[in-house]
Order: C-alpha cells, then sequence, then structure tokens
C-alpha cells in the first residue's frame, strides 16, 4: 500500500521515467503498476528499486506510518495552546515531503490554516482554507468538520459573527471529538447578543477544558462567562473585580501576557459601563501596552481608549486628532473595515462635523454593523441615531429607529 506511493514520490522526485528506474530489475509496466498498488511483487525487486533511488524503504515506511499519529499530536498542542510544542511539531511536519501523498495531505492543509490562526497569521490562514475549500468534496466527515471550525474561526476574526454562528453549527460532534468549537460558538453567540445559547456552549467548552487540563483555554472561557454575567443583576462590582484579579494572577502563573492583556481589556469596559473614566483609560492603555501595535486587538483598545477619553474630558482634542487618525491610519493599512467605521466616527466628533457624524453613521457605519452580526455596536448606535433624531424633530426617522428596536427584541 504505502510502497508504491513511496517508489512513485521519489522517482518523479529524481526526475527518472518508470523505464529508467526498472531497467534490467523489471518492465516500465510492472513499475507502473507497482506505484498504482496494482501488483504483487517481491521483496527482492522492492529493494532493488530503493537501491536505484537511494532511499532505505524500510525506514520510509516507518515514516510514512508515522504521519497520523504526528498530526494528532499537533492538533492537540495546538488546541492545549503549547506554543513550544507547535511550532516544533510545524517545522518537523513541513519538513516531511511524504505528507503530500499521504491520506493526510487535507488533513494537514486543515491544521496549517488552524496552526496560523493561533498565531494570528490569518491572511496565511486564509490562503490554507481557500486551498481546501476546493477539494471539498473530498474531505472525510472529520476533516469536514474541521473545515467548518477552521472557517468559524475565521469569521470571529473578522467579526462576522453570524456566519462564525453558521458554520460552527455545522460541526457533528458525533464525528469530531475536539469540542473547544463550543468556546468559539459561545463566542459567537455573545456577540450576536444570543445570552442562553452563549452561556450553554461555554459551560460545555469549560467542561472540555477542565477535563483534559487546558488551563489556559480555562481561562479563556472563565473570562467569556464573567464578561456574559455583567447583565446578571445578581453580580455587585465589588464581586466581579475579585474574579478579574484572581483570572490576572492566572495569567501570570501561566506566563501569558497575551491573556492579561484581554482581561485588561475587559475590566477597562466594566470601568467604562459604571462611569469610571480614569480607570476605564488606564486599564485600556495598560492592555495596549501587552499587544502587538498594527493589529485588530490592539485598535479594540485603542478605540476603547479613545472613547473613554473623550467621555471623561481626559485629554485635549489635539492628542484626541492625533490617536484618531493614528488609528484610523492602522486600519486602513489592515484593509479592517469595522476599525475603519470606529475610528471614522470619534474623528468626525472630534471634529466637530457632527451633521457628517450622523450622516456617516446612518448610511455607512450602522448598515456594516448591522450586516456582520456586530449587535452590541448596533444597539449602541442606535439609541444614539433615536436621540439625535428626537432632538432634531426628524420624528419618522426617530419611530423607524425604535420600531427595528423593538423588533430585533
Amino acid at each position: 500500500m504505502y510502497e508504491g506511493k513511496i517508489i512513485k514520490f521519489y522517482r518523479e522526485r529524481a526526475g527518472i521515467t518508470q523505464e529508467q528506474l526498472g531497467k534490467d530489475i523489471c518492465s516500465a509496466t510492472h513499475v507502473s503498476k507497482i506505484e498504482l498498488g496494482q501488483t504483487h511483487y517481491s521483496k527482492d525487486i522492492l529493494n532493488l528499486l530503493s537501491k536505484r533511488l537511494n532511499i532505505h524503504i524500510e525506514r520510509e515506511i516507518d515514516s510514512f506510518k508515522s504521519i497520523q499519529k504526528q498530526l494528532e499530536q499537533w492538533h492537540e498542542a495546538i488546541i492545549m495552546q503549547r506554543n513550544q510544542e507547535m511550532d516544533r511539531l510545524a517545522s518537523e511536519l513541513e519538513s516531511r515531503e511524504l505528507i503530500h501523498i499521504s491520506d493526510y495531505k487535507n488533513l494537514y492543509t486543515l491544521l496549517q490554516a488552524r496552526y496560523h490562526f493561533s498565531k494570528n497569521q490569518d491572511q496565511h490562514a486564509l490562503k490554507f482554507i481557500k486551498k481546501i475549500q476546493k477539494l471539498e468534496r473530498k474531505l472525510s466527515s472529520y476533516e469536514l468538520n474541521l473545515l467548518n471550525h477552521v472557517l468559524g474561526i475565521y469569521y470571529i476574526g473578522n467579526q462576522e459573527f453570524q456566519k462564525a454562528i453558521e458554520s460552527l453549527k455545522l460541526i457533528k460532534e458525533n464525528t469530531y471529538q475536539n469540542t473547544d468549537y463550543y468556546y468559539h460558538l459561545a463566542i459567537s453567540y455573545h456577540a450576536n447578543n444570543s445570552d442562553l445559547m452563549a452561556y450553554s456552549c461555554a459551560e460545555q467548552a469549560l467542561q472540555f477544558f477542565r477535563k483534559t487540563n487546558n488551563f489556559l483555554r480555562v481561562i479563556d472561557t472563565e473570562m467569556l462567562l464573567l464578561v456574559m454575567q455583567r447583565k446578571d443583576t445578581n453580580y455587585n462590582f465589588n464581586e466581579r473585580l475579585k474574579k478579574f484579579e484572581s483570572l490576572l494572577q492566572s495569567c501570570e502563573l501561566c506566563h501569558s501576557s497575551i491573556r492579561r492583556a484581554t482581561i485588561l481589556h475587559n475590566l477597562a469596559y466594566e470601568y467604562y459601563c459604571l462611569g469610571d473614566y480614569d480607570n476605564a483609560t488606564r486599564h485600556y492603555q495598560n492592555s495596549m501596552n501587552l499587544k502587538e501595535k498594527k493589529t485588530g486587538t490592539y485598535l479594540n483598545s485603542l478605540e476603547g481608549y479613545i472613547e473613554g477619553s473623550i467621555k471623561g474630558n481626559l485629554l485635549s482634542r489635539s492628542e484626541l486628532l492625533q490617536l484618531t487618525e493614528k488609528g484610523l491610519s492602522i486600519a486602513e493599512k489592515l484593509n479592517d473595515l469595522l476599525y475603519i467605521n470606529l475610528f471614522k466616527l470619534p474623528l468626525y466628533k472630534i471634529q466637530e462635523k457632527h451633521t457628517v457624524y450622523y450622516q456617516y453613521l446612518s448610511d455607512h457605519a450602522l448598515p456594516f454593523f448591522k450586516t456582520y452580526g456586530h449587535s452590541l455596536l448596533v444597539n449602541r448606535y442606535e439609541k444614539e441615531m433615536f436621540h439625535y433624531y428626537s432632538k432634531t424633530g426628524q420624528l419618522d426617522k426617530a419611530v423607524d429607529i425604535a420600531q427595528t428596536v423593538m423588533n430585533d427584541r
């Protein structure tokens, strides 16, 4: 089974024909049948062909058979986010040429996509997704599930949460035991304002991560649950603050600055919602200091920092303009439409271009937020549009906005 594929691979790499390979050993027809696995052959013939190709066939077969196990180890390392291990395995697998003629080449492509997502290299990941989508009909049920999972991760990165839900819901758990996808479902449902579904999925993800001793992902999920509990009136701020501090300590123990940055960002938003703009901007700043500039996550905290500074009147107009133009410039270089919208809005506000601001919000930003399922942003800006229309006497438009909000509920 394996021998023929290996012989064909090394023959083609050597740039010789079947006739040249079989000369004085066997016919070209026999070589062809060996490569296709359509004939029996003696061990002597196999050894002679291998010697001519300058390979050790038994060693090559053992290497070929170990590919599946190594891919499984790589997938586990990605899920567990053991960075050193997954980088090592990525390097080892990349050097294994036989993987491209194995039965696991499609699985390898899918895992390459997931690996690059874990490294925040979304454009690299997208190349592998596009490659595998052309072969979708040839994928096994497990590979189809993994494709839908990877697509869900991609859509989340693009802030297209409704599309993420649609992809992730296609996963069939009976043929895909990697139930960490529930975490990504929870993120998507939460962003889409489906709190009950988000909570249920987060609990299932947390159970999986605890069972597998995946401490980093436990931190992620507990952070998500803490964010979702913001709407629960039974939780007072001091209790929530203790949980934030506990998660920050866990990040220190796990040496995870990325998670610490995320927790600081969410804590900043807690203070923002309370109207404590001094603490909000301080935590947004601390979060930005831990993030790589020119990334979406950095822009997310920068946008929060600017909004908190505007609300709290903490920076001068020139300072706000400089920061907003910086954010818009990064967003445009990334071609990130979400953040282009989110930085154009405060820019118009700071420049006191109020008519332009509301026109842009109505014609561009708000339709974009609705199209891509940014329900929190939709709620935030629909309220603002409602107050603007009411204040300016545009009562018909105010009523339309109010009806839209009621229908969405």
